[in-house]
């Protein structure tokens, strides 16, 4: 009888201590905590004061350190009371040099605007900020990067609404293509821009970042790099018998087994005192995008 009573004792007396033991010893575990900092090694960058840096200096940067990119809440130059005027500001005179495919400006519903910072991880003298918008028309939707230094747009992506902005965005442009594509007339889509405006279009796009064409050659962005020389031979080859240069593309393409209503692209060459911006012009249906091409 003596033995059951001491094990009922000790059942007593585990059973207590293994519902206080527990929360005392995180308790425990929590104070030596608060009493040690952990650190983790990171790469400094200290700030010195900043350089003067070119267009084509700073679109080298910003996808050089894209990775590091650190999202600020203002600019240098703008701040998020300043810079929805200035995007609208940049963007009605892209529309006004016709840049921009007939794009609506009388109602502009702004969607975001961001600003990110992009520092040279190995020489942080060198930095540069670039604000991300876009913005809704009746027609079209807009995403475009804009320099913080300068106020201009850099680059940009214009996407036509299908059946003018009845399926709206995402499914106009993630949508069915064909269903999507010839929705909207092809007066009023993308396809009725030929190569030769293209062409024209990118000399005012240099002309607005304040650089005059230095070079620049077509292209086809479904063709790989190895075919298309043998391609546009092949174009040039038509149009010296007489053929338009979209006549020559469709004919080859049709030939090579190709889409021949895939779009036109263009790479059109600027230059500043920092280097070479090869810019590309690329076309479809439904989509038209400047974007500056920056290799390794």
């Amino acid at each position: 009888m003596k033995n059951y009573v001491i094990a009922g004792f000790l059942l007593i007396i585990l059973t207590v201590a293994s519902l206080i033991l527990p929360s005392q010893i995180l308790r425990w575990q929590d104070a030596q905590r608060t009493e040690k900092s952990e650190t983790e090694e990171v790469q400094e960058v200290v700030l010195r004061e900043q350089v003067s840096m070119t267009l084509s200096e700073k679109l080298r940067l910003q996808k050089k350190e894209e990775e590091n990119a650190l999202t600020l809440v203002n600019g240098k130059n703008f701040n998020k009371d300043t810079i929805e005027e200035q995007m609208k500001k940049e963007i009605r005179i892209l529309a006004e040099k016709e840049i921009l495919i007939d794009f609506d400006t009388d109602i502009l519903d702004m969607n975001e605007a961001t600003v990110s910072f992009y520092v040279d991880m190995e020489d942080s003298e060198r930095s540069t900020m670039f604000w991300l918008g876009s913005v809704d028309s009746p027609k079209n939707y807009l995403s475009f990067f804009l320099d913080d230094e300068t106020g201009k747009i850099v680059s940009f992506h214009q996407f036509r609404y299908a059946n003018k902005r009845d399926l709206g965005y995402a499914e106009a442009y993630d949508g069915d293509s064909a269903a999507s594509s010839y929705s909207v007339s092809v007066s009023e889509n993308f396809m009725s821009i030929d190569g030769e405006e293209l062409k024209k279009i990118a000399e005012r796009w240099g002309e607005y970042l304040g650089y005059q064409a230095t070079g620049g050659d077509f292209y086809r962005y479904d063709v790989s790099s190895e075919e298309g020389e043998a391609f546009m031979i092949e174009v040039e080859r038509l149009m010296s018998k007489g053929y338009s240069y979209k006549e020559a593309e469709q004919m080859t393409a049709m030939a090579w087994g190709i889409d021949p209503d895939a779009g036109d692209a263009y790479r059109v060459i600027l230059e500043d005192s920092g280097g070479t911006i090869p810019y590309n012009l690329e076309i479809s249906p439904l989509q038209f995008e400047v974007t500056a091409y920056m290799p390794e």
